[in-house]
């Protein structure tokens, strides 16, 4: 992963892909966005054809219907109707995704915790042989801090079995890179380059209090925005919530952290880069 100009905010991020070059003018471009997740999805892939833009659209789309909890007959519906009520079967794919938001809950302390009404991803249980999740009464699990970048990661998988080794995807703010991109960010005189790698930013301008505090509970409120660089775009999504909870970067935390406005960003060694 590689990142010039180390002191972005989440606003130049939101930018960003809007303003990414490199393709050489001649390349034959796939761009197209769609509304998906409740927010715009921007796939951006020189020499693409369209089918493989269209089957990685179809593979977020897949599993909004999955993983969200504004859909009735999503799996992660149903398995918060579902606590309290014993262990639950559940598809093979949902079982990935359920054990990567508890992994990344895990990893980051519980700063990241994917469980809502009474919080505690460790109450949370997994049994891989019955492939079964099960909750206990008053527990749900939310994948509003992961699911973005989850499905950039099997969407970008997708674009890479069709052959498609370059593209760039923005949803929401968040970016994936697929091979190298470099952007003209407005407001700075240096490029920013990204190579397979994804930044999320997580702030509370933009949904006040949707972001709480697992300790207390609380929303946490406070200026700015925090941000994560790491080549998977779900622990990109996860870290970044977690930065935005704490309010600083862990020892614990292996990527590149970014925090608005002006804190140079921090090596996963603990030194400023």
């Amino acid at each position: 992963m590689i990142l010039n100009n180390r002191t972005l905010s989440s606003a130049l991020l939101l930018s960003l892909a809007a303003h990414a070059f490199g393709a050489a003018p001649q390349e034959r471009r796939a761009e197209r966005v769609r509304w998906i997740m409740g927010t715009l999805c921007e796939i951006d892939a020189p020499g693409a054809p369209d089918p493989a833009v269209g089957a990685a659209f179809a593979e977020i789309e897949r599993w909004d219907r999955i993983l969200s909890l504004y859909k009735k007959e999503s799996e992660a519906s149903a398995l918060n109707r579902a606590a309290g009520a014993g262990p639950m079967k559940v598809s093979a794919d949902f079982y990935a995704a359920v054990e990567e938001a508890l992994r990344m809950a895990k990893e980051t302390g519980g700063a990241f915790d994917p469980t809502v009404t009474r919080a505690g991803w460790t109450k949370v249980r997994l049994d891989p042989k019955a492939r079964t999740v099960e909750l206990p009464a008053g527990v749900g699990l939310d994948f509003g801090g992961i699911g973005k970048g989850w499905a950039l990661d099997k969407a970008a998988a997708v674009l890479k079995e069709a052959g498609v080794s370059r593209a760039m995807f923005n949803f929401g703010g968040q970016i994936l890179a697929l091979g190298e991109w470099t952007a003209m960010v407005p407001g700075r005189a240096e490029p920013l380059t990204l190579k397979d790698a994804s930044v999320s930013v997580s702030g509370d301008s933009e949904h006040p209090g949707h972001i709480k505090n697992p300790v207390d509970g609380k929303a946490v409120r406070r200026p700015g925005s925090a941000a994560a660089a790491l080549p998977s775009a779900s622990e990109a999504d996860a870290w970044s919530t977690a930065l935005f909870v704490l309010g600083k970067t862990p020892p614990s935390f292996r990527g590149l952290s970014f925090f608005d406005p002006g804190i140079p960003a921090v090596t996963s060694k603990g030194g400023r880069s």
